[in-house]
């Protein structure tokens, strides 16, 4: 494949911060934890910015972890509402009032139509900025958010390479609404993008070749690679079934079901591909309880 001459490193070992163990809760309070053997291997992804961006779905139990590395969190209108009734149950340890204090976002973004009243009010009360974008009907709630995010990059002075939004509640419930997020994958190819929710953790791999670090603690065994926007031919090493410039297309073969065998996964491929993994991690939607599946 002549055009994948491109090495474009893709790594997901800043999770082993963002998600699991080099982070704990003590009395209400995220601290770091030393000595821990994966420390050493985030160190670089630990100075990376994150960006948090909560969507109208159950939020994971990760979700207070990347909250706390994140440099700016962006809340849909419909996400404020899970923040709000969700994240006390994260953290019990602590009282409502006292957790729902602390996690306070920079701004809740949408058209406003699914933020409940007292909602509101609690937020406006902590000085949150609440931006209505009622007359944009042609986009979804991701890609407000995603405008915000990039605005307040802008404002920074931030390079957007340099930047990872994580979005959480992005996945599940609505098909209708899951298809419009992995939409928004697409539509901002250029931003290192990564939707979680409902079990599920999903990035766009672009063309060319992408190395894969997984958190093998929090992710797999199951994967997949999808081709959304059209047919790809790709190849892969680090898999329990892997292609060998195989085409994937709709109504032909889709790499499903796979998964993931080694440390270190490479795609090569001359088309984007969507990368899904099971994310251990997640919250009943039926009584609120938290758990690794």
């Amino acid at each position: 494949m002549d055009n994948l001459n491109m090495l474009q490193r893709v790594t997901f070992s800043f999770r082993t911060c963002l998600f699991s163990e080099p982070y704990e809760l003590s009395n209400g309070t995220i601290t770091e934890v030393t000595g821990e053997p994966l420390q050493k291997e985030c160190t670089d992804c630990c100075e990376e910015t994150v960006f948090l961006v909560v969507l109208n779905w159950w939020l994971p139990k990760c979700s207070p972890y990347v909250w706390e590395r994140a440099t700016y969190r962006v809340v849909a209108d419909g996400g404020a509402n899970r923040l709000y009734r969700e994240i006390p149950k994260l953290i019990p340890e602590l009282s409502v009032e006292e957790v729902r204090s602390r996690f306070v976002p920079d701004c809740v973004v949408g058209d406003l139509d699914s933020l409940k009243p007292e909602v509101r009010a609690f937020y406006e009360s902590k000085g949150v900025a609440i931006h209505d974008k009622s007359e944009d009907q042609d986009t979804n709630d991701l890609t407000k958010c995603i405008h915000a995010c990039l605005g307040y990059m802008e404002e920074s002075g931030l390079r957007r390479e340099s930047v990872t939004i994580v979005c959480v509640g992005a996945l599940g419930g609505r098909l209708d609404h899951t298809l419009g997020n992995l939409n928004v994958l697409y539509s901002f190819q250029e931003l290192n993008l990564v939707l979680c929710g409902d079990g599920n953790l999903t990035r766009l791999l672009p063309a060319g070749t992408s190395v894969i670090h997984p958190d093998r603690a929090m992710e797999g065994p199951t994967c997949g690679l999808i081709p959304l926007g059209g047919p790809v031919r790709a190849t892969t090493t680090g898999l329990r079934w892997n292609l060998d410039n195989t085409e994937m297309r709709f109504a032909g073969l889709v790499s499903t079901s796979n998964m993931i065998d080694a440390d270190e996964i490479v795609v090569h491929s001359d088309g984007p591909l969507l990368w899904t993994t099971k994310l251990r991690d997640r919250v009943c939607p039926l009584c609120g309880a938290v758990g690794r599946t």
